[in-house]
């Protein structure tokens, strides 16, 4: 069963994350992002780009998203590229740091905070009401920041709804 919480309960359910180190960086369809964090989990999937999730996972399929260091920019889904490829070739050669925190910043964008001056943001760009990104993490923890300000909270082995 899903539920809502709160943002300080939202903060409590990703402590045992920080301090992670990134293990996977993914630019998918539609320019999708996946970052994982901590131990590498194996899964049988043939038609993946890896053969391995991270023990956590965040990820957004139609969210604009930036990758910061020390405030500039360094990789973000509205590159100019030729193909997706390309913009994920640009993020495997990154070096992300740990997770070290999360933050909310004004008009309720996500924020993920890295080690080493990084961060991660999330930038929700519809008037519809959608998934703005999801973390994934070990006992099938599953949370979800929707549009508009809502974090939802449950396991990702039951149905949602």
């Amino acid at each position: 069963m899903n539920t809502t919480c709160s943002f300080t309960e939202v903060q409590t359910m990703l402590s045992p994350l920080f301090g992670k180190p990134c293990c996977r960086q993914r630019v998918g369809r539609s320019r999708s992002l996946s970052i994982g964090f901590g131990k590498k989990v194996s899964h049988l999937k043939d038609n993946k780009s890896d053969t391995y999730y991270g023990e956590w996972e965040i990820r957004t399929y139609s969210s604009a998203w930036r990758i910061l260091k020390n405030n500039k920019i360094i990789c973000g889904s509205l590159e100019t590229v030729d193909s997706v490829e390309e913009l994920d070739d640009k993020l495997q050669h990154l070096s992300l740091g740990a997770a070290r925190g999360i933050e909310l910043l004004e008009g309720a964008n996500p924020r993920i905070l890295l080690e080493e001056g990084e961060y991660i943001d999330f930038m929700y760009a519809s008037s519809e009401e959608d998934e703005v990104f999801h973390i994934s993490g070990p006992d099938n923890l599953y949370l979800e920041f929707t549009w508009p300000n809502l974090w939802v909270a449950g396991k990702s082995n039951v149905p949602w709804g």
